[in-house]
């Protein structure tokens, strides 16, 4: 897919997008979320596909009319849960990897080519940092933020806003949002950013049509820009 030359700054979502982690993230969840709400399905959580993880963890737990004080306490140890068990299963396996091997070629190309390349997640930053550490991110990417850190994650559009913001970038429309979810797509809009929605990830064809993206490709590696 050619992409024209005027964009100065590409928002990468990670898992789906530039790292393939077969859902590991969304089974996670799940299976925290579940340990308190029996009657929850997978497809509960499918549908809150790339938004901070803490914040779904805090819509279900809130769903279970708790006082507060229980509430919040199901909520810390849920997330340290979730936490301690993500990084364990993206430290041991071997199916966790780059979306393609040649990822950070083209990512360095694109930046050779006066393209900041910035990374956002609905990850905490600690476990942005372990996938960032575990592929050797930094060498092609030039800045990255975690939806921890501003108020509200997707579909709100702070992170790409603090991206730019930290990398000297002052016209939106200079600013690309590539994602596997609807709600990357979202927050690329709200943002009022170009988005592009990615097949390579949790989402299919038509979840990522209706968010309306600009383009949908098959993953990452699709890109050119002229």
């Amino acid at each position: 897919m050619l992409i024209n030359s005027r964009f100065k700054m590409i928002v990468c979502d990670m898992a789906g997008t530039i790292i393939k982690e077969n859902n590991i993230v969304y089974k996670t969840l799940y299976e925290v979320i579940k340990s308190f709400n029996d009657s929850l399905l997978q497809e509960d959580i499918n549908k809150f596909k790339g938004f901070n993880k803490l914040e779904v963890i805090d819509h279900f737990v809130k769903k279970q009319g708790l006082p507060i004080r229980e509430s919040r306490l199901l909520i810390k140890q849920s997330n340290n849960k979730f936490n301690s068990l993500l990084k364990e299963k993206y430290s041991v396996d071997k199916n966790v990897k780059l979306i393609h091997m040649h990822l950070p070629n083209l990512l360095n190309a694109l930046r050779d080519n006066d393209k900041k390349i910035v990374l956002n997640t609905g990850y905490n930053k600690e476990i942005q940092n372990i996938l960032i550490n575990k592929f050797s991110l930094n060498k092609c990417i030039d800045d990255y933020i975690s939806s921890e850190e501003v108020k509200v994650g997707r579909p709100y559009p702070y992170m790409i806003y603090n991206l730019m913001e930290r990398n000297n970038i002052k016209n939106i429309n200079q600013v690309i949002k590539i994602g596997d979810t609807p709600v990357d797509i979202l927050e690329g809009r709200n943002a009022g950013c170009f988005t592009i929605g990615v097949l390579s990830g949790a989402s299919t064809y038509e979840e990522l049509n209706a968010a309306g993206p600009n383009i949908i490709i098959n993953d990452i590696m699709d890109i050119k820009f002229i």
